[in-house]
């Protein structure tokens, strides 16, 4: 009975206090479980899988066959959602800017990376939340069937007794194509006169032509003009042969250190439980190296590459440091 009177002739501060401190508590433990509950049950509704890439093109192809694979997994549908355009920014802007609970990740690519920097926004490694890598697709330099090197070496010196006048095309301002390019004149010490197109097709069209010399390309959309003789393959972005095209140097043979890889990875939006992104690393990961999905990737160019959360943070700040140089260094700019 002490205790009772004692409580009632408390002051009201004291009684508002113990309460507070009674519903902090509350509140903690309810913020425990909510964020432990996600890995339990996670996913119980369809999720979006947001993508730069085009309807109909290697990367949209890639990600539907991702898609695919986790409603399979998890029993939910994952609905890719194509939203291309400024170089990716679009689309990076709508994931930014979801809530972070799981249920929207994007397939990115190594173009939405150099278009995030171009435009200084949505900077991969520090405004998303990583979940992993999934795979690659290498680069390849090739030259007009008329240029008269079938070396990377060969090349080089062939460059060099004409500097400037040298044409090599790109698939756009910024883009891995043209960053490749920058890079290969960059580490041969040679100078050629960049000629930005919008898009493969029309830069591997006048590279085939002639009108342009070299172009650094992903090596699935070399083939055809190759065995039509209108183009020669001196090497590839990979630091070792690649089972794509085993009968073609690495560049980095010539030139240490050259490495040009297209990649295509996961992110979701900054904050996203941990536990989420353990769980969709997990999956992802067992998909890509799943036979059936490799047998349906391989044919596209690509080669399946996952990384932990972690190895993809680190790779997003090693790529973000090595073209930011780059472009510094040969004073690349949205506008140039």
């Amino acid at each position: 009975m002490k205790k009772i009177a004692s409580m009632r002739n408390m002051s009201g501060l004291n009684r508002y206090g113990v309460f507070a401190l009674f519903a902090i508590a509350m509140q903690g433990h309810a913020a425990r479980s909510a964020n432990s509950e996600p890995a339990q049950s996670y996913p119980t509704k369809p999720i979006r899988l947001i993508t730069a890439a085009t309807p109909g093109s290697g990367p949209e192809v890639i990600a539907r066959h991702l898609a695919a694979k986790l409603s399979e997994a998890w029993g939910q549908q994952v609905v890719v959602d194509p939203r291309p355009g400024a170089t990716g920014m679009i689309s990076g802007d709508l994931v930014a800017k979801s809530a972070p609970d799981g249920y929207t990740l994007w397939f990115a690519t190594s173009t939405q990376l150099l278009g995030s920097m171009m435009f200084q926004r949505n900077w991969m490694a520090k405004d998303y939340a990583p979940v992993g890598m999934l795979s690659n697709t290498a680069f390849a330099v090739a030259v007009n069937s008329s240029v008269p090197a079938t070396t990377v070496a060969e090349f080089v010196a062939y460059a060099k007794a004409r500097p400037g006048k040298l044409l090599f095309a790109s698939n756009g301002q910024g883009s891995t194509s043209h960053m490749c390019g920058e890079l290969f004149q960059a580490l041969a010490g040679i100078r050629m006169t960049h000629v930005a197109y919008k898009g493969g097709t029309p830069s591997l069209v006048d590279l085939a032509g002639g009108q342009v010399q070299l172009s650094c390309q992903p090596l699935p959309s070399l083939p055809t003009y190759v065995k039509a003789g209108r183009v020669r393959t001196l090497g590839v972005g990979t630091l070792q042969r690649t089972r794509l095209a085993p009968d073609v140097p690495p560049i980095a043979e010539t030139l240490s250190g050259f490495e040009v890889l297209g990649w295509h990875g996961l992110l979701a939006p900054l904050n996203t439980p941990k536990d989420i992104i353990a769980k969709v690393n997990a999956t992802a990961t067992k998909a890509v190296l799943s036979a059936d999905l490799q047998e349906r990737m391989l044919p596209l160019g690509v080669e399946p590459a996952p990384s932990t959360p972690a190895e993809f943070v680190a790779r997003l700040h090693a790529e973000t440091n090595k073209w930011a140089k780059l472009m510094k260094d040969a004073n690349i700019s949205p506008t140039q």
